[in-house]
């Protein structure tokens, strides 16, 4: 991801899986210290009530579970209810720390009620409009309203056709953080049914692995500098992409997203003559021509790489200043490729357009 979401976007909006959560803690508790279980809504927390005691599909979901776990023992219930744990410790799995529980015979007992229940609390986030403050916080954390998965899918406003919020732990596997806001993440439509599919962002062909937390903190960056200047000659340059941090999530990230050849086809390639333009008219807005000094083309080139840095522009733009970048980096070493690209899109000297 080239963005991290603010973790208060799932927290502040969380209400729902928690209170699903502490339901399901409650009944587990009561039933192996022999209490007896409170009628709804007072199984809900009180900080929640009022907003789901009127939803009976969960109310109903709920006694279902207490029927089937009143006659089995406190170890099954502990089982239960430590498979739910392991399942919403989305920061753990996703880093590598957490050993994700495989379900034995104890928690199978309960898993068909468990993806009911947390399917119907998946339902009830656009039910009680929480999914759409979630969205609204996040896209309003965003500088840049586009997909910080790709970096160049536009974002709707909120009101208008929300984005696809996709379980980043698949809800068919991962059961237990189907409602869990920490699992879910806004990405554009070609991200999500394009690339992501129902592909395991913990597993590659069985082997487990490490992912982006899209809540974290660890970003990726784009560099452009390992491109040869030989290929910027040919009509669609054969970009060669650098992404750092070179870790396992990030890794991870490229793999599922196809992030490499997306950004070289779609954004690079098929945008560079225009962006070389841009080049040539800005700095000819600062007075430059074809014949202006290297120090002075330099400095306009620092300026313009430096405005789209601070000033990303949203969508197929937002690699400029890393193509800026690049061209700064052959400029000074005196390829011979890239002044020509670059004094070409200059304009020429008064004498010679009069001659």
């Amino acid at each position: 991801m080239f963005v991290n979401y603010p973790i208060n976007a799932a927290q502040d909006n969380n209400f729902v899986h928690e209170s699903i959560y502490e339901a399901i803690t409650l009944i587990f508790n009561n039933l192996n210290n022999g209490v007896a279980v409170p009628l709804w809504p007072d199984v809900l927390p009180p900080r929640h009530r009022a907003k789901l005691r009127s939803r009976r599909t969960i109310r109903d979901l709920l006694v279902e579970l207490k029927d089937i776990a009143a006659p089995l023992s406190e170890q099954q219930r502990n089982k239960a209810l430590a498979f739910i744990d392991n399942q919403n410790e989305i920061n753990g799995l996703l880093d590598g720390t957490t050993n994700l529980i495989t379900p034995d015979a104890d928690i199978e007992l309960f898993t068909d009620c468990f993806e009911r229940i947390f399917l119907e609390g998946f339902r009830l986030l656009t039910g009680t409009k929480s999914r759409d403050k979630h969205y609204e916080d996040i896209y309003e954390s965003l500088s840049s309203k586009t997909c910080p998965f790709c970096g160049y899918e536009p974002f709707e406003a909120p009101g208008l056709k929300r984005e696809d919020e996709d379980h980043y732990l698949l809800k068919d596997q991962y059961i237990a953080s189907a409602a869990n806001l920490m699992n879910l993440v806004p990405m554009g439509g070609k991200c999500n049914k394009s690339y992501k599919l129902q592909q395991d962002i913990l597993f590659k062909n069985n082997r487990r692995r490490k992912a982006l937390n899209p809540y974290g903190n660890t970003k990726a960056e784009i560099c452009l500098l390992r491109t040869p200047a030989r290929n910027l000659l040919d009509e669609k340059p054969d970009w060669i992409i650098t992404i750092s941090p070179d870790i396992e999530e990030t890794r991870t990230w490229n793999e599922v997203f196809s992030i490499k050849d997306r950004l070289k086809d779609t954004v690079l390639s098929s945008n560079y003559e225009s962006v070389k333009s841009e080049i040539g008219a800005f700095l000819s807005s600062l007075g430059l021509n074809s014949e202006s000094s290297k120090e002075d083309i330099l400095t306009g080139l620092n300026e313009y790489e430096n405005l789209k840095r601070i000033a990303p522009e949203q969508g197929l733009g937002f690699l400029k200043d890393k193509v800026a970048k690049m061209l700064i980096e052959y400029f000074e070493q005196e390829n011979p490729v890239v002044i020509g690209q670059v004094r070409d899109s200059l304009p020429k000297m008064l004498e010679e357009q009069l001659a």
